[in-house]
């Protein structure tokens, strides 16, 4: 029975995949496609602040400055990396991050965050990756003390400005590490906080055995997000009323 019913998931999944692409093949034909930077094609669901109305979605609008395309989450600034079509995916990056190996996010951004799938999720809902999740959380720690643990990379030589930024950091000593992967509750020591968490789509080949600099540049790779299941829940509100 229960080999039934996901067989049955899958072949709706399929079903809503070839929808998705037939609606975007017709609006392609409506509309041409834009660009900025290195993203060389910008079309339906997403589109440009300058397009045409009728163009594209306006819940999947970028905005391209300085020659770079970016999208806004929870108000802040993220530059888009790349859009995969084929995959409903989009990756993007911290418009913060620097070419500095010390240069961190400002903000956290999780799975907490994507709930609700719309109009973005960080699980792959399409026919080969199904229900796959897109990425791996990066948590920041910070300790009143040292902690001697493999599960952690220090980062207290760095000059991290969110720390910097923050008063009630500023004004004692904090031992700051790094940790890519799921962290357990238990690998939180006592008076240690976690003051950040990120997520990178990046395929590090051993999450244990990672330097400070690999981290850096798995940061600005990004995080990749679907609009699959957020455009269909679109669609169906549209059509509903």
């Amino acid at each position: 029975m229960l080999r039934e019913i996901f067989l049955l998931e899958c072949l709706s999944a399929l079903i809503n995949v070839q929808l998705l692409q037939t609606s975007s093949a017709s609006h392609n034909t409506q509309c041409n496609s834009s660009a900025c930077g290195k993203i060389p094609i910008i079309s339906y669901p997403f589109r440009l602040k300058e397009d045409p109305q009728h163009c594209g979605e306006s819940i999947y609008e970028l905005v391209c400055e300085n020659n770079t395309a970016s999208l806004y989450l929870n108000s802040n600034k993220y530059h888009v990396q790349a859009i995969d079509y084929l995959n409903f995916t989009i990756r993007l990056a911290g418009s913060a991050l620097k070419n500095d190996s010390c240069s961190f996010p400002q903000y956290s951004l999780s799975r907490n965050n994507f709930y609700n799938n719309y109009p973005y999720s960080m699980y792959n809902l399409t026919k080969s990756k199904y229900f796959a999740e897109l990425n791996r959380p990066i948590t920041f720690m910070s300790c009143p003390y040292p902690v001697n643990s493999s599960l952690f990379l220090e980062t207290s030589h760095c000059d991290n400005m969110f720390y910097a930024s923050n008063a009630s950091y500023s004004s004692t000593r904090r031992y700051t590490y790094v940790k890519v992967g799921d962290l357990n509750v238990s690998d939180v020591r006592d008076m240690c906080s976690i003051d950040l968490i990120v997520m990178t789509s990046w395929p590090f080949k051993d999450v244990n055995n990672i330097s400070l600099s690999e981290i850096h540049g798995s940061l600005i790779y990004g995080f990749e997000l679907s609009w699959y299941a957020g455009l269909r829940q679109f669609h169906s509100t549209v059509f509903a009323a």
